[in-house]
């Protein structure tokens, strides 16, 4: 196993347990990671551009975001297993983009990003739609009876609409990292370069999850 990967292994195992151990405790603990995550957020955009008009409204996006994920987390159990999944299937949109579209390659998807192919977007959709079993199996394990049956049409619906949303918040961060002529945002998280490079679609499925849940079909 290369040194890259190895630390980028070990990152992401500290960033998860992190997560974990802050959406489970919330309150403060929920609280002061959210506003680690908009500090740095906030430097890393203000960094690399100094366009006025874009900062401002990039800065509004990421509020809304981080005020969605604060919001859709609640105190309730039934929010722990929401956030859950929209997390789970936001992540493994990502795993399933990155192992499809390596393995099967095949017509490239925009040249915004070279890498993404429709073969990568396909195993995005299915990756997620498999976050449904297993946060369905999970919450017997947890709290031994189902909070929520994910197994029905509607959330399989939203499980590809959130992949769909996390897959164009990755290409519009992709346009904006080539038009400033940058790979990583910054390199603050060794072996995956910056907070916008890991949250760049959960971002936009923060926000659009918020709205569906204000609709009231969460």
């Amino acid at each position: 196993m290369s040194k890259e990967l190895t630390t980028r292994i070990l990152t992401s195992l500290v960033l998860f347990f992190i997560l974990i151990f802050s959406l489970y405790y919330s309150g403060f603990y929920f609280v002061a990671f959210l506003s680690i995550v908009y500090v740095i957020s906030f430097y890393e955009i203000i960094k690399n551009t100094k366009n006025l008009f874009f900062n401002i409204i990039a800065n509004i996006i990421l509020v809304f975001a981080l005020f969605s994920f604060y919001h859709l987390r609640g105190d309730s159990n039934n929010s722990l297993v929401i956030i859950s999944w929209i997390l789970a299937s936001t992540f493994l949109s990502d795993i399933g983009g990155y192992i499809f579209g390596k393995t099967f390659k095949g017509k490239k998807l925009t040249k915004i990003s070279p890498n993404k192919t429709y073969s990568g977007s396909f195993g995005s959709i299915i990756f997620s739609c498999l976050s449904l079993f297993f946060l369905d199996l999970l919450q017997q394990l947890i709290f031994i009876e189902k909070i929520i049956y994910f197994l029905q049409l509607k959330y399989f619906l939203l499980t590809v609409l959130i992949s769909i949303i996390c897959q164009l918040g990755d290409l519009y961060v992709s346009y904006w990292k080539r038009k400033i002529k940058i790979k990583n945002i910054s390199n603050i998280l060794p072996g995956h370069g910056g907070v916008l490079d890991r949250i760049d679609g959960l971002i936009f499925v923060l926000i659009f999850s918020f709205l569906v849940k204000q609709l009231g079909y969460l």
